[in-house]
């Protein structure tokens, strides 16, 4: 819409008014910058139970026996897991 702000509301169309409306409304959003994954990572509990071939809930238990531990690093819910570490770990594991 090229109005003036000083326009009077009666000399708008229905059509004028709902742009500017629409406009007040719906701010616009800085665009996310992209997310970058790395191969040699996978994230996530999901992430490694499928890397390893098992469930979620042994995934939990790796963790909680400790084995795993070396190849994770955790920040707050964030899960990022180093495969190749962990498919040594994997390996040696009782």
């Amino acid at each position: 819409m090229n109005r003036d702000l000083n326009t009077r509301l009666i000399d708008l169309t229905l059509a004028d008014l709902g742009d500017f409306i629409a406009g007040y409304l719906k701010p616009e959003q800085p665009e996310k910058p992209a997310v970058k994954h790395r191969d040699d990572c996978v994230y996530g509990i999901t992430g490694i139970a499928k890397l390893l071939g098992v469930s979620n809930t042994m995934v939990h238990e790796y963790r909680k026996r400790g084995w795993i531990e070396p190849a994770i690093k955790q920040c707050g819910r964030k899960i990022i897991c180093n495969k190749t570490l962990a498919l040594e770990l994997f390996g040696k594991r009782n």
